[in-house]
């Protein structure tokens, strides 16, 4: 019946709760790297948080500039993935994006130039106080190599634990 209750579907007041945003982390980076082979490697964006409670959860924001070029012949049916994985990219991973890059035909890294922005917007339940690592990791596809901040261009992961 104040500032600090709502009144609920029962007729009971209750406090609010749930869904506050208890700590937010940020990282950047704009360092140059190249995948070729058909594996996943961190593209260099990472970042980590510790959860008060492991009924929290963590909503996972990246935003990468990914490139990818193929090997002179023709790009169809060709995929150059970009994984977000939770630990390292040998761990979970959490969603993948297999399509929907612009790729340039060319026989040489030097003619990347055309970049996509690539997101995810996840809401992970990690289930622990452990600290948790979140990387963005890419990956060729033998045909396909795959750049992330080329030219200087910035990529940026934010994570935020909303109480559970």
């Amino acid at each position: 019946k104040d500032a600090t209750t709502f009144l609920r579907g029962d007729n009971t007041f209750a406090e609010a709760g749930g869904g506050l945003v208890l700590q937010v982390v940020t990282a950047t980076t704009s360092t140059s790297v190249t995948q070729t082979a058909n594996s996943y490697a961190t593209s260099g964006l990472t970042a980590s948080i510790t959860p008060a409670s492991s009924s929290n959860k963590v909503l996972v924001i990246t935003s990468s500039a990914i490139s990818a070029f193929g090997d002179g012949s023709s790009s169809s049916g060709r995929n150059a993935p970009v994984g977000l994985f939770r630990g390292t990219v040998s761990g979970t991973k959490i969603q993948e994006h297999k399509s929907g890059l612009s790729m340039i035909s060319a026989a040489t890294s030097t003619n990347f130039r055309s970049y996509n922005t690539v997101s995810f917007v996840v809401l992970d339940s990690p289930s622990t106080t452990s600290a948790q690592t979140y990387t963005v990791g890419i990956s060729g596809d033998g045909a396909t190599d795959i750049l992330a901040q080329g030219d200087s261009n910035i990529s940026t992961i934010t994570l935020m634990e909303i109480a559970g």
